[in-house]
């Protein structure tokens, strides 16, 4: 008899705000979880990461492992460094250092004719020049050596057409200097330095 409006609601639809019973479509994705965003995740879900895409130190351009004992305990400069400049540095030292000793040898036999203060003056000023060369040959009996290798492995990892071995090259020039007080690390420079401006183009 009396309408009290339960019906109306009973049958009515069932407000906006209310969830739908069931379980969530499988059909509907994450809008954050794709296929390509999965693939580059980080490598804690054993994954590639897209950051990491290239060659790795000590690999040159073809694949080929390089001969690298050293690993990081040298910088890993690119192709395109000043490395080279010590291994430039060698052929202008001894140049320098064969015309301060034509020098020397020519004031010290000259010397007796310039009277004792001239050849005092004379010989203080090469003694400094000579004590001048010989620190400079000290630094570049370190990194002659040093330099050799570095811009060996840099050229060795480009994609250069020639790929030295650094620890041959590195040797060789340890061993020049050790051995013939730069008189082969000449030749060894002025060889280098043609191989690497014939496969970089510097210098």
């Amino acid at each position: 008899m009396y309408d009290t409006g339960e019906s109306g609601r009973m049958n009515g639809p069932p407000p906006d705000d209310q969830p739908p019973d069931g379980p969530p479509d499988p059909d509907v994705s994450d809008p954050g979880s794709t296929p390509d965003a999965d693939r580059f995740r980080s490598d804690d879900d054993g994954g590639a990461s897209i950051d990491r895409v290239g060659a790795s130190p000590g690999v040159t351009a073809t694949g080929d492992a390089v001969d690298d004992p050293l690993g990081d305990l040298l910088p890993r400069p690119g192709v395109d460094s000043r490395w080279w400049y010590w291994i430039a540095a060698i052929p202008l030292y001894v140049v320098v250092g064969g015309a301060l000793g034509l020098l020397f040898a020519v004031v010290a036999l000259a010397g007796f004719g310039l009277g004792l203060d001239g050849g005092l003056i004379g010989f203080g000023l090469l003694f400094v020049l000579v004590v001048a060369l010989g620190l400079a040959g000290l630094v570049l009996t370190i990194l002659f050596p040093v330099a050799t290798y570095v811009d060996a492995r840099a050229i060795a990892t480009s994609d250069a057409s020639w790929t030295p071995d650094p620890l041959v090259w590195g040797l060789a020039a340890l061993a020049t200097v050790v051995l013939s007080a730069f008189t082969l690390s000449f030749v060894l420079a002025i060889y280098y330095l043609y191989k690497r401006h014939v496969a970089v183009g510097t210098p």
